[in-house]
């Protein structure tokens, strides 16, 4: 069975990629092999090309006009495959006729093979009655299979990502990128995460620290953030995630909104029996995800103090001073030591600049009963008073 075609509500025969492979190339050697040319250069040239490859491009166009020709009708056949509306595709999809067509859609009999038979049966003919009258169904047939053969179906279509970047902030810096959709991405110190652009989706993986969002809104393309045990899913909004695996709020999640609407979600489905595993959050609050999954009450958050760091400032509630101390040496030395486990314990709270350390340690002792003393190589230990 075709996984184009209308699943069976009997046994369902199981995707069989490695055929569907064999399928494509024993159809595309058939075929003429201008054609397959231009099926490979317009599926490689949608991923990238090399300046190297660029050229070679422009030099296999420039070789005969039929490959420019053949070029430009391939780039406007899938241009029209890929305009046709979403309710109609997903009519095609789900094996029914197209509403806009008024004609039962018939197979191409240019496809010879098993894989383009079923192609022409349950969905290329049909959009080719979509997009263009009868003398043009052979070519936008092939138009078809070449966007096919891309991923390997329509899933696989969707699936492909279109880009990818692995970006690791060192300690003491902070980056701010733009990505290819338009979204903004402000990077905090110590922070690691995966950005992978899909055909149908956007995803940011967060494997360490924390960002501050700006999403460009896309409605056919959600933008996806995964931390720890959180999913956070929006469309277009101004939001903090920040997920840490040692220190304060060690291996928890905090979201935080400043503008728009976010949907928090359970990734590993713990929640309470009736519980849906799922919280949204409007502008000025926030919550926390636990380490097991479990997501923490709503809270409301003044959306000016919404990742301080972006204004060099670190924010403490009641934190143990050595989680405190840490997460200033994230933004670099502060040449400040604990050694007393007490002291360690000790909680602290209030904002403090995340460039003068020194600052903070003079105000330490004067919240706590510590004192400061100098040590051996410039380093200076937060110490108990007698």
């Amino acid at each position: 069975m075709s996984r184009f075609s209308p699943p069976s509500r009997s046994s369902p025969t199981p995707f069989d990629e490695a055929a569907e492979a064999r399928e494509l190339e024993e159809f595309f050697g058939q075929q003429n092999p201008v054609n397959v040319a231009a099926v490979d250069w317009h599926i490689r040239r949608e991923q990238g090309l090399t300046a190297a490859e660029q050229e070679e491009f422009q030099q296999w166009l420039a070789a005969s006009p039929v490959h420019a020709a053949t070029f430009e009708d391939l780039d406007q056949g899938v241009a029209a495959l890929r305009a046709i509306p979403a309710e109609d595709a997903a009519r095609v999809r789900a094996g029914r006729s197209p509403t806009s067509s008024d004609e039962t859609p018939q197979p191409d009999p240019s496809l010879k093979t098993d894989a383009g038979r079923r192609r022409a049966g349950g969905r290329t003919s049909g959009w080719s009655s979509l997009v263009a009258p009868r003398p043009r169904r052979t070519w936008l047939a092939f138009c078809c299979v070449a966007v096919l053969a891309a991923g390997i179906g329509w899933h696989q279509w969707d699936q492909q990502r279109v880009f990818f970047q692995d970006y690791v902030v060192e300690r003491g810096q902070r980056q701010t990128v733009t990505l290819p959709d338009g979204s903004e991405l402000a990077f905090d110190a110590e922070t690691q995460a995966q950005v992978t652009l899909y055909r149908d989706r956007r995803e940011v993986h967060i494997t360490e620290g924390q960002i501050m969002f700006a999403v460009a809104p896309d409605s056919g393309k959600p933008f996806r953030v995964l931390a720890g045990s959180a999913r956070v899913t929006v469309v277009g909004t101004r939001f903090s995630v920040r997920y840490r695996r040692t220190g304060m709020d060690a291996n928890t999640v905090k979201v935080a909104v400043e503008e728009g609407h976010v949907r928090v979600t359970d990734i590993r489905n713990r929640q309470p029996h009736g519980s849906t595993g799922e919280v949204d959050l409007v502008a000025g609050q926030g919550l926390t995800v636990s380490a097991d999954g479990a997501i923490g009450k709503v809270g409301e958050v003044a959306p000016g103090s919404i990742a301080p760091w972006r204004k060099g400032l670190v924010r403490f509630e009641n934190t143990p001073l050595r989680d405190a101390l840490l997460e200033l040496e994230r933004y670099g030395a502060t040449g400040l030591t604990i050694r007393d486990p007490i002291v360690a314990a000790m909680p602290i709270g209030g904002s403090f600049q995340i460039d003068r350390p020194e600052a903070f340690a003079r105000m330490v002792t004067q919240i706590l009963p510590v004192k400061l003393v100098k040590g051996a190589a410039g380093k200076t230990e937060i110490a108990r008073t007698p």
